[in-house]
């Protein structure tokens, strides 16, 4: 199979968040054709999955659009934000030396033998200060997915 005959994989993710809007907006039979085609990455699949999706009414569409655009920048904005924390953990890790390296401790204690100088205190606080709060990322997902079924 030569690469003439894929979509590029920025295609691919776009037909996948597609297919997840279209699925909200109850069109099952529409959303699978798209999946198949991200899945497959196939220009036939796509050209059948396009097809399929331009022969739905226009309001549709409209709506599918606006909700896949929701969801795309979503993405967006958090794969951003994961870059933006992941390198700021690469550079403090660069910066900090051997700080709060591993400490075997004494061997005859009974507190365990591996102890971390501050390394896990001090994850969690880099993370809160870079704003990545797992939980409130998620309960805004949730949210946006909640008000798209709703529109």
């Amino acid at each position: 199979m030569s690469d003439s005959n894929l979509v590029d994989p920025d295609i691919k993710q776009g037909l996948r968040i597609l297919a997840d809007s279209t699925k909200l907006k109850g069109t099952e039979g529409v959303a699978r054709r798209l999946s198949k085609a991200a899945d497959s990455g196939m220009i036939e699949d796509y050209n059948q999955a396009e097809t399929i999706f331009d022969s739905l009414p226009l309001e549709k569409r409209a709506t599918i659009k606006t909700t896949a655009e929701s969801k795309a920048e979503t993405i967006r904005l958090t794969n951003q934000k994961r870059q933006s924390v992941s390198s700021n953990i690469v550079e403090e890790k660069q910066t900090s030396g051997d700080e709060g390296g591993w400490d075997l401790g004494d061997p005859n204690s009974d507190e365990g033998i591996f102890s971390n100088n501050g390394l896990s205190a001090n994850k969690s606080t880099t993370a809160t200060e870079n704003g990545l709060d797992t939980k409130n990322e998620l309960d805004a997902l949730k949210e946006e997915m909640q008000q798209a079924l709703k529109g």
